[in-house]
């Protein structure tokens, strides 16, 4: 090493020495944050400076030995942390100093120092050993002596070294062993026992550990036999027996490790004492586990002496209720480990004992049962050597659990079983007959278990889920087929839980798959009495395929089973099942729940039946079929009081319209007849499902026995009919108890489906007096005479049903027109009467569906119905449906609602297919095509749809004939096709399309041939999906041009009359569609309206105050813009009495006339004459607009020029190039712009700071053209220059000076132009603005101003002379236009001005000549140095109206001077003049500097808490990027910028370190410097990153600079952070210390 390498690392020691020295100081902070992270920067330092860092942090303990107890301890756990990483390369003699050290504050007595740092000294030394074995143990060793106990800690730290480096301990284990013996017995603190004792442990398992290596001759185990056994006496007779917790566990723990160093005889000769020695300590549960562990080892060691078989056989009696209750007292479902272990350990010595012991414990209670389970399963999956041949016995304690109802108990159950299977237990293989026989019971019995696990409900998924997997693993297994086959069939019949049909189906397919492949029989039924009937099964199945997908899909297992079975049902099956089978069931594997049509496959298994009794053609096999069927339809009846699965009902069903195929090929009487009583009486009333079911089933028999069918239905009612002739109490109660309306329905429901299915040629012959009059009399029941209609729900909606089946009936028959529908109008009554009775509240029940749909096939049929009875039905239907509430209204059963109703009317309508037909109907709908509910007038609008697309399509057309009311439907439907819901936009339209096709269809055009307009019409209709306004608006104008033209002459007025109404519709969407519509018409058909003009313009005013939409404003505005062009004065004059400032609607009618072409230049010439009059005193009484009698008419003549400019600027608005105006409004204002341009100037320059109180404004103007004053809001203070400038601004623009608007806002002119202060800086800028962008205009605009100067009042001086003034020195006015001579001509003759304001603007503009037209400077000079001089002289000795006594005019000619002098030829000049000159340069440091000093504020505030200064900051950081003059930096700077996590700042400054010291190491000082300064910052955030920011830069700084004066100073400021009152700010500056070396 070299003198430069000696100096840098004498000069890093120091630096490290300073920080370390900082952190040990840091590690007392009372934040644990800080604690912590201060230990972590200790190691990273020692990890790069070991010797250094241990020394120092040793040093600095040494010399302070009052230290606290945390403070010291984590400096020693930062010592530890160093060793641990450093390694090896800690130096010797260091490591001896720390030795010594650390053994001497260990030997101190037990108070001089907390048990804290004592375990630090204890790890650090421990640390130490790893690489320093010897020198550790030397200095431990020497405090091992018998008359000086060793402390705690010195046992402790000798034991973990043990473990911690066995090669390095051994050759000290014998010293070891020798020096702690003696001590065991003069140990007297608990404390020290238990660490001799733990010790002692960790002493043997060191000596095994060693024994398991290459062996060392010198050492072998047994040379450690005589101290292991001397330690075995204390610790088992003497110190197991002590109260300390602590004590007992440690001796546990160190009598396991020490019996495998007993010598074998020892051990077992000690075995009767030791293990019930162990056993009397699970007293204590605390203990428990460390005892088990114990005698685990114990166990074990016994086991490997070879001879302890025997000794352990005598202790397994006494052991295996101990380890049963640690088994069942764990609380968890498997046992400790050690607890099987031990079991396992005595199994292997005799199993029978363990397993009688586990079949008593399993008629325990459940803990007991869960526990013996874990521990059979735990033995048959360790011993099978053991448990072979056992199968009685392992049943036996199985047995038990088979039959426990509970879920723990049951899921270990599944265990067992699972490791039966697994095993091969049930597997029968080649055992002899009788083996076999028992095997094959215990496979019957776990087999039963599991396929009721499979049933599981949802709530206990996992078991059901483990049984499945089971039953599989079972049908897999060769050995186990003669249990599974056939008797797993006998589960089928009466396997009701829908969950456990997909594994048992699939098993049986599997193996009857397997049989015929195998070429075996097929399965006679009779001949195993214990199964069930083919027929049975044929049933059971057919019932779980009717839900396919329930229970897991239990549909295609069921049906591949019947497939695989067929031969064995019957022999003709096998054929026609092949041919159905596989395609029903390769359906439900191709589809889901989902998407499968329900009643579509019930009537595909329902033709698989019929097909079957076709094959079959047996009539006995079919009888015992249809008994199967009744036998299960009563199996569930007789269940009917217990909770019944949710799968019932749909079953039952399905199975009573089996029942009925069934009944079609039965042809004995006596079996029809007692086959429909037993379904009548298993039927569940209260269930929808069953009662449609038995009607099916009913209406299936009628087709093959109508009369018989009806004759047992005619019984029922006869014997319920016997019920009614108890009293009206008794009646009362029966409606109560609701059983016999629940009869009466499924009997109503059952005709029904009788009239449906019955022969064509028998029903009308019994329709009346067997069928209706059944139906009628179930409905409605007498009570003292009194006739009462039925309230129950299942009533009301069987007798809809009936009805409808039967009018589908009649309909479908082919003799329904010879026949008398008597009582049709009796049926339509009560058909209504329902609709009527259903709430509006909410759609709860179908009745309103059902019923109309009965009514559109009543109404097909005759005799026909009278026009009142229809209105009645067309208001009560739609009342019921259309007025219903939204909610629940996406529903099917809504949508089959409304899909009835328009059935109904669709069928009414088709009765009286016309014009006067259609507006029948659509009266009824009009007021819901209105309604301020978006529910209704979609519904309402659905109904007009339909309505009018089934009139084009059934309509006939005659000739000439005319469709009337074609104005008033259109004028109703047209606001609807803006409305805001969408769906009701698109019906509208569709609506009016198909009117159009009527009425041209009507007209004569030919039904293939189409309109242009109308087909136009339909095209545009999709743009109203888009809900931007214009396409919604350019759709209507489409729409209102197509009624323009088609629509007859006749029918214009009650369109427009309609439309009115839909001004002020509820939605402005909807009143704009009907203005646009409104005002199209009326330019087309004006003609068409004289006499009623007046008053059409009379309601459209009115009408105006209340309407809100803006579209329907304009177009009301558009209507009073015609009459205004037919006379002028009067609308202008009649508009300025409108009140002050104008509301909406007039501002709207004055822009519309603005924009007509017309309207614009007459209008303005009106209002321009009208306020030149009050800008000239002379003619300002001649103005009458504003006249009147009374003293109203002063004030309305005041408020007459404010008036007129608000109604220029409504026109002008209208007029901008931004503005929809027309080129011809815009030549207008071209014309007129010198007038309006001076005009408004000098109005402007008089109402500069003029406010009129608002109770001004509400005193003028006709009482009809005023707003009520609960309309009207209140007005505060009008600010008149503001209107007056924005209408000059509004000029500016119309005019086509957009540019000098532009220019004002810029240097606002404006807000000075408003300022009376700032009034003529304004006026300039105006002036500067017109002069260099309004040249074109500006020689008319100069020549008017000029000429009103003479004669206009002060305030309008004022702003003439600042405006001229500036327009002199403008090149573009003064000298291009040659405006020069008016100018300076008008600008003199203000020198004489009594106002000093006007003399001082005027000397301001005169000296601008020079800049204007220097060409001219020597024609005036003489003029201009004689205005000059005398802008100098006046005010002395003058009179108090030149006075200027703040010599301000004097100040600004000899300013003007200063100007004008330069600028001279000599010979013009005869007089002295000053000049001053005053020049002052600020210096300015290097922007380059200034830029990089500035980063650092903005880097540090990236992380200030605060995400708005930290966006701010990241985006300036962006801008700078590109300016700080490195690639590098300024890639991070705008890509590369921190996200919200704190490391992504800490390696974002990491990064901006490592850069700015690369690309600019000579401004590092800089970013340092900076940085310093915001080490005390108010802010916790911004120090701790400025600190963070400070290492980063001395961390990539070479080392050479860091003692640079600013740089050396970092190196202690740094550290000297560590004391600040923050928390967060020291852990930042902990870790920053890590940077500095």
């Amino acid at each position: 090493m070299g003198p430069a390498d000696h100096s840098r690392a004498k000069m890093a020691s120091c630096d490290v020495e300073d920080s370390l020295r900082a952190l040990c100081e840091a590690a007392s902070d009372r934040d644990p944050g800080v604690r912590e992270e201060v230990g972590r920067s200790l190691r990273q330092l020692g990890a790069r400076h070991p010797d250094l860092a241990l020394a120092s942090c040793h040093d600095y303990l040494a010399r302070r030995a009052q230290l606290e107890e945390s403070h010291r301890a984590l400096i020693l756990r930062g010592m530890e942390g160093m060793v641990r990483e450093a390694g090896e390369r800690v130096g010797d003699l260091l490591a001896k100093k720390v030795v010594s050290s650390a053994r001497a504050e260990l030997a101190r007595p037990g108070e001089a120092w907390p048990d804290t740092s004592k375990e630090a000294l204890s790890d650090l030394l421990v640390a130490l050993g790893a690489r320093f074995p010897e020198e550790v143990l030397e200095e431990m060793l020497l405090g091992f002596r018998p008359e000086a106990l060793p402390d705690y800690y010195a046992v402790r730290t000798v034991a973990r070294l043990s473990l911690a480096n066995v090669p390095g301990t051994m050759p000290y284990m014998p010293g070891i062993m020798e020096a702690t013996m003696p001590m065991l017995n003069q140990a007297r603190p608990d404390r020290l026992k238990a660490a001799m004792a733990s010790a002692l442990g960790c002493f043997s398992r060191c000596i095994l550990t060693y024994r398991e290596q290459p062996p060392d001759p010198t050492l072998a185990t047994e040379d450690f036999s005589q101290e292991v056994q001397a330690a075995y006496e204390v610790f088992f007779n003497v110190w197991l027996q002590l109260r300390d917790p602590g004590v007992r566990l440690e001796v546990l723990s160190a009598l396991g490790d020490m019996a495998p160093l007993l010598p074998a005889a020892k051990l077992l000769d000690e075995l009767p004492r030791l293990v019930p020695g162990l056993l009397a300590c699970y007293r204590r549960p605390a203990e428990a586990r460390e005892v088990t562990r114990c005698l685990r080892r114990v166990l074990e060691a016994a086991q490997q002496a070879g001879r302890g078989a025997g000794a352990l056989e005598q202790q397994a009696e006494s052991l295996l209720q101990p380890l049963h209750h640690q088994a069942c007292g764990a609380g968890a479902e498997v046992p400790d480990e050690e607890v099987l272990a031990c079991f396992g350990l005595l199994a292997d010595v005799s199993a029978d004992g363990p397993l009688r012991f586990l079949a008593h414990k399993m008629a325990g209670h459940e803990k007991g049962k869960v526990g013996a389970l874990s521990l059979l399963r735990h033995l048959l999956a360790s011993c099978p050597e053991r448990m072979e041949g056992r199968l009685p016995a392992i049943m036996a304690a199985l047995r038990p659990a088979l039959a426990d109802g509970g879920a723990r108990v049951r899921r270990g159950a599944l265990e067992v079983v699972g490791s039966l299977l697994a095993g091969g237990y049930l597997d029968t293989g080649e055992a002899e007959e009788e083996e076999s026989a028992s095997i094959a019971e215990a496979a019957g019995q776990v087999l039963e278990f599991v396929v009721s696990q499979c049933s599981l409900p949802q709530a206990s998924a996992e078991l059901r889920a483990r049984a499945e997997e089971l039953l599989g693993q079972a049908s897999t297994t060769e050995g186990l087929e003669r249990a599974l086959w056939p008797s797993l069939l006998g589960y089928i019949p009466h396997y009701a839980t829908p969950r456990g049909w997909p594994p048992v189906c699939r098993v049986l397919e599997r193996l009857a798959v397997r049989r015929r492949k195998a070429g075996v029989e097929a399965l006679a039924f009779n001949t195993r009495p214990g199964l069930p009937s083919p027929q049975a099964l044929l049933t059971r199945l057919l019932a779980a395929a009717s839900a396919p997908y329930e229970g897991g899909g239990r549909g295609e297992p069921a049906l591949r089973l019947l497939l695989a079975m067929g031969p064995s049902f019957h022999p003709a099956l096998e054929r026609p099942w092949r041919e159905e089978l596989p395609d029903l069931a390769q359906y439900l594997q191709d589809g889901s729940e989902d998407y499968y049509p329900r009643q579509q496959w019930e009537k595909s298994l329902l033709l698989f039946l019929f097909k079957t009794l076709e094959a079959v053609a047996d009539g006995g096999w079919s009888r015992r079929l249809g008994q199967e069927v009744t036998a299960l339809l009563n199996a569930w009846q007789a269940h009917s009081a217990s909770p019944r699965h949710p799968l019932a009902s749909r079953e039952k069903q399905f199975l009573y319209k089996c029942g009925g195929i069934v009944l079609q090929h039965t042809h004995a009487a006596d079996i029809i007849d007692q086959q429909l009583q037993e379904m009548l009486l298993s039927v569940q009333h209260q269930e929808v499902l069953e009662k449609e079911g038995l009607a099916i089933g009913f209406g299936f028999c009628a087709m093959t026995h109508l009369d018989k069918t009806l004759a047992r239905l005619e019984d029922f009612v006869k014997l319920d009919s016997m019920k009614k002739t108890a009293g009206f109490f008794n009646a009362l109660m029966e409606r109560l108890e609701g059983d016999v309306e629940r009869m009466k329905s499924t009997l109503i429901l059952c005709y029904g489906y009788v009239a449906l299915y019955a022969p064509e040629d028998l029903l009308l012959p019994r329709m009346d007096g067997g069928i209706l009059s059944h139906i009628i009399n179930l409905t409605n029941a007498k009570v003292l005479g009194v006739k009462i209609e039925s309230k129950d729900l299942m009533v009301r909606l069987s007798l809809i049903k009936a009805v409808t089946l039967i009018a589908k009936a009649v309909l479908a028959n082919r003799h329904r027109h010879s026949y008398h529908f008597a009582r049709k109008g009796e049926l339509l009554t009560n058909m209504q009467n329902l609709v009527k009775a259903e709430s509006r509240a909410q759609l709860r029940t179908p009745v309103r569906q059902l019923a109309m749909t009965a009514c559109s096939f009543l109404i097909k049929l005759g005799p026909a119905l009278n026009k009142a009875y229809v209105t009645e039905l067309i208001k009560t239907c739609l009342d019921g449906v259309v007025g219903l509430q939204p909610a629940g209204s996406e529903g099917e059963l809504y949508r089959e609602t409304m899909a009835a109703l328009h059935g109904l009317l669709g069928e009414i309508l088709l009765h009286d297919l016309s014009p006067d037909g259609l507006q029948a109907i659509f009266k009824h709908v009009e007021g819901w095509v209105i309604s301020t509910k978006e529910h209704e007038r979609e519904r309402a609008m659905e109904v007009t749809r339909e309505l009018v697309g089934l009139y084009l399509e059934k309509m006939s057309p005659r000739p000439e004939q005319e469709f009337g009311h074609l104005g008033s439907i259109l004028g109703r439907l047209a606001p609807r096709c803006t409305d805001p819901a969408l769906r009701v936009r698109s019906l509208a339209m569709d609506s009016i399309c198909i009117l159009f096709d009527i009425h041209l269809r009507c007209q004569g055009l030919p039904e293939g041939q189409a309109d242009p307009l109308v087909e136009h019409l339909k095209a545009s209709a999709g743009q109203l999906e888009w809900s931007d306004s214009g396409v919604l608006l350019r759709v209507t104008s489409d729409l209102a041009k197509v009624i323009a033209s088609h629509l007859p002459r006749d029918q214009v007025g009650p369109l427009l009359f309609v439309l009115f109404e839909g001004l002020d519709d509820h939605f402005v969407s909807s009143s704009s569609a009907a203005s646009v519509v409104m005002n199209t018409v009326v330019l087309s058909c004006g003609s068409a309206l004289r006499g009623t003009v007046a008053e059409i313009l009379k309601a459209l005013y009115i009408r105006l105050q209340w309407i809100t939409g803006e579209q329907v404003k304009l177009s009301v505005v558009h209507f009073i813009s015609v009459l205004a062009s037919q006379n002028m004065a009067e609308v202008v004059s009649c508009l300025l009495f409108s009140p002050l400032p104008f509301d909406k609607n007039t501002c709207d009618i004055w822009r519309a006339l603005g924009g007509e072409t017309g309207l614009a230049s007459g209008a303005m010439e009106l209002l321009l004459e009208a306020l030149a009059k009050h800008l000239d005193p002379a003619q300002r009484k001649g103005s009458q607009a504003h006249g009147g009698g009374g003293g109203g008419g002063a004030v309305c003549s005041a408020l007459e020029p404010l008036a007129i400019v608000c109604a220029l600027k409504e026109m002008l608005t209208n007029m901008a190039p931004t503005s929809s105006s027309s080129s011809s409004s815009a030549a207008a204002v071209h014309s007129l712009y010198p007038q309006l341009f001076s005009v408004l100037l000098l109005h402007l320059s008089s109402s500069v700071g003029v406010e009129f109180p608002g109770e001004l404004l509400a005193a003028c103007g006709p009482r009809e053209w005023r707003i009520p004053p609960a309309l009207r809001p209140r007005q505060g203070p009008v600010d008149v220059c503001q209107y007056s400038a924005d209408t000059l601004r509004a000029v500016l623009l119309a005019g086509g000076s957009g540019e000098v608007d532009e220019r004002l806002r810029e240097a606002g002119g404006w807000a000075a132009l408003r300022d009376p202060e700032r009034h003529p800086e304004g006026a300039a800028i105006l002036g500067r603005a017109m002069a260099s962008s309004a040249s074109s205009r500006l020689t008319a605009v100069v020549h008017h101003l000029a000429g009103a100067l003479p004669t206009a009042a002060k305030s309008q001086r004022v702003t003439l002379a600042a405006f001229l003034g500036e327009l002199l020195g403008e090149t573009a006015a003064a000298r291009d236009l040659h405006l020069t001579d008016v100018l300076v001509s008008g600008l003199l003759g203000c020198l004489r001005d009594r106002v000093p304001l006007v003399r001082l603007l005027a000397l301001r503009g005169l000296a601008n000549l020079p800049r204007g037209d220097p060409d001219q400077l020597g024609l005036y000079s003489a003029k201009l140095l004689g205005a000059m001089a005398t802008g100098v002289g006046v005010g002395a000795g003058e009179d108090d109206d030149f006075s200027d006594p703040l010599d301000l005019v004097k100040l600004e000619a000899m300013s003007a001077l200063s100007r004008l002098l330069p600028r001279l030829e000599e010979a013009d000049l005869r007089a002295p003049l000053a000049v001053l000159i005053a020049a002052a340069q600020l210096l300015f440091e290097h922007p380059s500097a200034r830029l990089h000093a500035s980063l650092v504020s903005l880097i540090l505030h990236l992380d200030d808490g605060s995400s708005e200064v930290s966006a701010a900051c990241k985006d300036a950081l962006r801008r700078a990027g590109p300016a700080v003059g490195s690639a590098g930096l300024a890639d991070l700077l705008t890509t590369r910028l921190p996200g919200d996590g704190p490391g992504d700042y800490w390696d974002f400054l990491q990064g901006l370190a490592a850069m700015v010291v690369s690309d600019f190491p000579a401004k590092v000082s800089i970013y340092l410097v900076v940085g310093v300064t915001f080490f005390k910052s108010l802010l916790p955030e911004i120090r701790g990153n400025a600190v963070v920011f400070a290492a980063s830069l001395m961390h990539r700084l070479p080392r050479k600079y860091h003692q640079a004066g600013s740089h050396s100073s970092v190196c202690s400021d740094i550290p000297a952070m560590l004391q600040d009152p923050v928390a967060s700010v020291r852990v930042r500056v902990a870790k920053a210390l890590t940077l500095l070396h």
